[in-house]
C-alpha cells in the first residue's frame, strides 16, 4: 500500500481506527474524516506512533449534516489529486427516533445518506486513481432490512420506531448501493462487508439502558476490533481481491451471497434516485 491515498470515515475509533492501523503499517497514506477533532487528533498520534507512518492525517466530517461532508469533500479535493481507497467505515445505532439535519432518520442518514453524498463528491479523485476501490462496511444485519421509502423521515412516528429495524434498513441500503455502484461504475471496484460481531461500543452510545446493558453482556462473546478490521484491510490491500467488485464479503474474508432484496436491481435503481434527489435537494446554498 505504499504511496496509495485511503480515506476512512470515522477512524478515530473501533474497527475504523484498526482498519487504519493496519493500512497504515502497510505503507498507505491513510486520512481518518472524524466528528471530533480532538479524537481525531488523539487517534492520528496513536496511529503514527504504532506504525512509524508520518503521512497519517485527518479531516473533519459529521455525517449528520450533509452540509459537513460537502465541506469534508471540498478539503480533500483541495489537498489531494486522487483517491486509491475510500473506506466508508463511520455508522450508529440508536434505539429511538432522531433525525440529521435535513430531516432524515438518523440512521439512513449517517450510515447510508451520507456515505452516498461523499462517495458522490469523490467521484473525480476516484477516477483519477490507478485502481480506485470503494468499500462499505454494512452488516449481517442487513439480511432482515427493508427499505420503508414511506419513512425515511420518521414519518410513521417514535411510537412506531424500532431502532433495530432501522439500522437493518441502513445497511441494506450499503449493501444496495454497493451493487448499483457496481454496475454504474465497472472502472471503480465497490464491496461491501460483514465485520463480524465486533466489540464495539456502537450500541452503548444511546439512550435506552436495556439494549446498553445486553450490548455489553454480549461483547463477551464479539471479536476484537482488530479482529473486525481484517476484512477491510484485505479488501484494499490484499492483492487476491483485485478482480472482486459488486460483491458481499464476511468477517473471514469470504463472499458470501447478500440477502436477496440487496440483489433487486429494481430496488437499488429507485434507491440510488431517491439519495441523489435527497442529496440534491438538501445541497447547500453556500458557494
Amino acid at each position: 500500500m505504499k504511496g496509495k491515498i485511503v480515506l476512512i470515515t470515522g477512524g478515530n475509533d473501533g474497527i475504523g481506527k484498526h482498519t487504519a492501523i493496519g493500512l497504515a503499517r502497510l505503507g498507505a497514506q491513510v486520512i481518518i474524516a472524524c466528528r471530533n477533532r480532538e479524537k481525531a487528533a488523539n487517534a492520528v498520534a496513536e496511529i503514527r506512533a504504532k506504525t512509524n507512518n508520518d503521512t497519517v492525517s485527518s479531516l473533519p466530517l459529521d455525517l449528520v449534516t450533509l452540509d459537513s461532508v460537502r465541506q469534508c469533500a471540498a478539503q480533500f479535493q483541495a489537498q489531494y489529486s486522487h483517491l486509491d481507497v475510500l473506506i466508508n467505515n463511520a455508522g450508529l445505532f440508536t434505539s429511538y427516533l432522531q433525525h440529521t439535519t435535513e430531516g432524515f432518520e438518523l440512521q439512513f442518514g449517517v450510515n447510508h445518506l451520507g456515505h452516498f453524498l461523499l462517495t458522490q463528491l469523490l467521484l473525480p479523485q476516484l477516477e483519477a486513481a490507478a485502481a480506485p476501490h470503494v468499500i462499505n462496511v454494512a452488516s449481517h444485519g442487513h439480511y432482515a432490512g427493508a427499505i420503508d421509502f414511506d419513512n425515511l423521515r420518521g414519518e410513521k412516528g417514535a411510537a412506531a420506531y424500532r431502532g433495530l429495524k432501522a439500522y437493518a434498513q441502513s445497511k441494506l441500503a450499503n449493501v444496495l448501493f454497493t451493487l448499483e455502484f457496481a454496475r454504474r461504475y465497472p472502472h471503480i471496484r465497490c464491496n461491501a462487508l460483514h465485520p463480524g460481531g465486533v466489540r464495539t461500543r456502537i450500541a452503548n452510545k444511546q439512550g435506552n439502558w436495556l439494549i446498553s446493558l445486553g450490548w455489553t453482556v454480549g461483547k463477551l462473546l464479539m471479536i476484537s476490533e482488530e479482529a473486525g478490521a481484517r476484512t477491510p484491510i484485505y479488501l484494499a490491500a490484499d492483492p487476491s481481491s483485485a478482480a472482486f467488485t459488486g460483491l458481499y464479503f464476511d468477517e473471514k474474508q469470504r463472499q458470501r451471497p447478500p440477502a436477496q432484496l440487496a440483489k433487486d436491481e429494481t430496488l437499488a435503481k429507485r434507491l440510488w434516485e431517491a439519495s441523489l434527489n435527497f442529496v440534491d435537494t438538501h445541497a447547500s446554498r453556500t458557494p
